[in-house]
């Protein structure tokens, strides 16, 4: 992220596409330094600009944006304000400008009329965040080496069993999914055991919210990492479902994968579901 946020703007980007957040101190600052960086990436990407914060847009700033988007056409890219208050509309038309430029309500509205929100595809694009993220938590937070396996596609009668689950939502504006990572006791209370410092042999209340904690670790970095790509990933709860053997299903409908990892303690898996 390109911060100049006391420069009266902050750019932020994207696979495709940058973000410029316009702030109210435009009014009084020089456009000079936005003109700089704006111009190195706008023929590459579309250009979003945010103009919740503002209630003009200053004519040197309009020129600079303007020949932005000029600039963005030739490409067949575009800039596009979003958040434009009634009475930023209104001087944009005094401008003679509310049919230059497009418009849209939001973030969301603004990637989804152009296509650029993410495909609900499992590929190795949405996948490897997790496993990444599943290697470097068990390695960070309980010292312990875990290698992944060959991922494959669940298939529909087929059950993986634990002793201790956790599990968590995946929540976005184009696609919903969920996370369950499946421990066998064995496993977990290694995991746990080094996690907290003291030895623990079996699964009881006072343990139980670590798979939980753990999920929501793993889950967390994951989601850092996707929405730097424009996921828009969601903040979600996770919850813990603990049972001798036992197994999850229909938790959401679609194309379930399975990530089988290895320990020196045991195996334990991460399944990835995505809804249709």
């Amino acid at each position: 992220m390109s911060t100049g946020i006391e420069l009266g703007y902050a750019i932020e980007k994207f696979d495709g596409y940058v973000v410029v957040k316009l702030d109210k101190k435009i009014e009084t600052l020089s456009v000079k330094d936005l003109d700089a960086q704006i111009s190195a990436v706008s023929s590459q990407k579309f250009v979003i600009v945010d103009c919740d914060s503002v209630g003009i847009i200053p004519r040197e700033w309009l020129r600079t944006l303007l020949r932005v988007h000029l600039n963005a056409k030739k490409e067949n890219k575009f800039l596009k304000l979003i958040s434009v208050s009634s009475s930023l509309l209104s001087y944009l038309k005094k401008e003679g400008l509310d049919t230059t430029f497009r418009f849209a309500k939001d973030l969301k509205e603004a990637m989804n009329e152009t296509g650029l929100l993410p495909k609900r595809t499992l590929d190795t694009d949405f996948i490897n965040p997790f496993l990444a993220a599943t290697i470097n938590t068990l390695k960070v937070q309980a010292q312990i080496k875990t290698e992944a396996g060959q991922v494959y596609v669940k298939k529909p009668q087929e059950f993986i069993q634990g002793d201790i689950s956790g599990v968590i939502g995946i929540v976005s504006d184009s696609f919903n999914g969920s996370v369950v990572i499946t421990f066998p006791e064995k496993v977990f209370l290694k995991i746990i055991s080094n996690m907290l410092g003291e030895e623990y042999t079996k699964i009881d209340n006072d343990i139980v919210d670590g798979a939980g904690e753990l999920t929501n670790m793993i889950f967390g970095q994951a989601k850092v990492t996707l929405n730097e790509k424009g996921y828009g990933i969601k903040t979600a709860i996770p919850s813990v479902v603990t049972g001798k053997d036992h197994t999850l299903s229909g938790l959401t409908k679609g194309p379930i994968v399975i990530v089988p990892f290895t320990t020196e303690f045991g195996p334990f898996f991460v399944e990835i579901c995505l809804s249709n």
